[in-house]
């Protein structure tokens, strides 16, 4: 009995050594279609169908012997491809089902033109095929298998299989709706991600801008005026704060370029061009957008001012314009840039008295104070005061090639608070 069961064990070694290496076996959709369990489980399904079929067919049907096994098989073998491939194990199915009902006859009364274990395969690969198939194969399933149903066992049965197509239909139905709420989960959830990351990267920039891009303008104009608030400044001394200012303006820069970097998802190494005075333009359109009324007279060569001075100009507009904004609804402003003496630039925002409640749009208070830092750090100078009318000016001389000093010859002894000619009505 030992020596018996040593000797099955071996062959059962070496069957499966020569199934692995036949050449069938090493077809990659044979591989696939074994790597499944759930094929596994319809090839064993229908092996036990194949093993009731053969010996029942003869029961109910007039077949020769040798005609036997091949008539089995299509009554039970086709399951077997009901996951990996039901469309064409339906099309084996519902073909041969027809087939046998019109060319086999039957015998002891048997009722049906096929065998049980055929119409249950039947109806199982036309339910894997309503489920899987693309939907335009549907109707065509539908209406092929109630005729063949209709004819192999009963017209009733094309009720039966109706009820299956709606039922089938309401299951892809949910599910294609799960997929689609599944899908859309994680695209909130990656949205969200981004927006968390985005929202970090602003505050950061927002940190940079507050702590380290003002303090190094501050870096900037105590280097350039130190000359002119310490006695006695050595020729090699002024050449040092010289220095220090020029390397705290190109740090300066680099903040800018981190900070533009920090706010943009997916930015480049290398920021986009500063604004400048050719921006002024839509920088104003955008303010009438937003239902102000503004009237700009620009009357400077964009290309006889410097970058540096241009981007001074544009960053206080663009602050006086939102301060206007915030705090005089209704008010009409008027923006003018316009050649000054000495090479000088002559920036205006004059905004009259408001006509509407503010609109309660609180600030940090560093706006007007970062425009004097801006304008000091190229060597101009900015007055902000409000009018006699209710309203209120921003005046700023700016020069058009800021000088190596950083400061205006005639500004040397009133950079603490700098002067610039305005209308009587300002004063």
């Amino acid at each position: 009995m030992f020596g018996l069961r040593k000797h099955l064990r071996a062959a059962g070694g070496d069957f499966v050594d020569w199934a692995s290496t036949a050449p069938v076996a090493q077809d990659p959709a044979v591989r696939a279609y074994f790597t499944s369990r759930v094929n596994w489980f319809f090839l064993v399904v229908a092996l036990i169908m194949y093993s009731i079929a053969w010996p029942t067919l003869p029961v109910t049907h007039s077949v020769p012997a040798f005609l036997l096994p091949l008539v089995s098989a299509f009554a039970a073998l086709p399951i077997a491809l009901a996951w990996s491939a039901p469309l064409v194990g339906w099309a084996i199915s519902v073909v041969s089902a027809q087939v046998i009902g019109l060319i086999v006859p039957t015998h002891g009364g048997w009722e049906l033109t096929i065998q049980v274990t055929h119409f249950i395969e039947l109806l199982v690969l036309t339910f894997m095929v309503m489920l899987r198939c693309p939907l335009r194969w549907v109707p065509v399933v539908w209406l092929t298998t109630s005729l063949v149903v209709a004819y192999a066992v009963h017209p009733a049965w094309i009720v039966g299989i109706s009820v299956l197509a709606v039922v089938v239909a309401l299951l892809r139905g949910l599910m294609a709706s799960r997929r689609q709420l599944a899908a859309r989960t994680k695209q909130t959830e990656e949205a969200e991600a981004e927006s968390a990351v985005l929202q970090e990267r602003a505050r950061i920039a927002r940190d940079l801008h507050d702590v380290v891009a003002h303090r190094m303008s501050m870096v900037v104009v105590m280097s350039q005026t130190a000359r002119y608030r310490i006695d006695d400044v050595s020729p090699a001394a002024a050449a040092e704060f010289d220095a220090i200012a020029d390397a705290a303006r190109t740090s300066l820069d680099e903040v800018r370029q981190l900070l533009g970097v920090l706010r943009v998802e997916g930015a480049e190494s290398v920021a986009a061009p500063n604004p400048g005075l050719a921006q002024i333009d839509s920088l104003v359109a955008e303010t009438r957008r937003a239902g102000s009324d503004v009237t700009l007279t620009r009357e400077v060569d964009d290309a006889v001012v410097g970058e540096s001075a241009a981007l001074v100009i544009y960053r206080i507009i663009q602050e006086s314009l939102a301060n206007a904004t915030r705090h005089a609804p209704g008010s009409r402003t008027l923006v003018s840039v316009t050649p000054g003496d000495g090479g000088t630039v002559e920036v205006a925002v004059v905004n009259s008295a408001p006509t509407a409640e503010p609109l309660g749009i609180g600030g940090n208070g560093v706006g007007i104070p970062g425009m004097l830092e801006r304008a000091q750090a190229v060597g101009g100078s900015l007055l902000a005061a409000p009018t006699v009318e209710g309203g209120f000016a921003v005046r700023a001389r700016i020069p058009a090639t800021p000088p190596r000093d950083g400061v205006l010859p005639d500004a040397a002894s009133s950079i603490g608070t700098p002067k610039v000619p305005s209308p009587a009505s300002d004063q």
